[in-house]
Parts: C-alpha cells; structure tokens; sequence
C-alpha cells in the first residue's frame, strides 16, 4: 500500500482550476464589487416663473455597479424623456429632459440584468419670479 502525499500549493491550484472553469474567478453574474448605484441620485429643476415649470435637458447620469444591461422605467413619460431605455454598460449614461410639466417627484426606475432596483428622483418645481 502506497500513500499519497499531496502539498498546499498543488490543492490551492487545483482548487482554483476548478473555480475558474465554473465561472468562479468573475462577478457578472454573481454581482459587483462595486454598489449598484446611479450618479447624481437626485436633480431639481426650478424655474425662474411662479406660474411655470421648465422645459429643456436636465442632465446626464450614469449607471454603476450591478449587472449591465439596465432597462430604464420613466414613470412619468408626459413629464419627462429620456434618450434612451436602455444603457448597456457598467458607467455608461442616458439624459433625461423635462416637457415643462411641474412635477415632484418624477422617478426613473433603473433595473438590471438581474432584477436589482435603483431609483433616481427627479423634481420639475415652480419658482418664486414672475
């Protein structure tokens, strides 16, 4: 009878070997390292007249974190639009412009390829001028 000896290092490789033809060594699919998130969180729009809202671009945010795609949900589509409804990619960005319908909050629900949620609030408000 014969025994075998067999070291740390050859089971640590082994180990990892094994890891990595099952998808182990990446994090697509298991999450990220990183929050998913969306930057800025919030934006609010006021106008300079007490009788209107604005119309015209908001800004540009970006997607980070989770699982690319993203599917973006505006759900309030009379009061915003964005130029897209998808983003593809981990940082990538859509814009959102406002109708000139006050609106307060205006949400976008951003999913990802695994059914995360994040919410980006948006306000369309009044001013206080003419």
């Amino acid at each position: 009878m014969t025994k075998t000896r067999i070291s740390a290092g050859v089971l640590v490789v082994a180990l990892l070997g094994s890891l990595s033809g099952c998808g182990g060594g990446g994090d697509d699919e298991a999450g990220s390292p990183t929050a998913f998130s969306v930057q800025p969180t919030t934006a609010t729009v006021t106008s300079t007249s007490s009788t209107a809202c604005s119309a015209g671009y908001v800004g540009e945010f970006f997607v980070y974190g989770g699982v690319a795609p993203y599917r973006l949900n505006n759900t309030v589509p009379d009061a915003m639009v964005l130029d897209r409804t998808t983003v593809s990619d981990r940082g990538g960005s859509f814009q959102v412009s406002f109708t000139g319908i006050c609106v307060s909050p205006a949400l976008i629900v951003i999913v990802d390829k695994l059914d995360n949620q994040i919410v980006l609030t948006l306000n369309n408000n009044k001013g206080s001028g003419t």
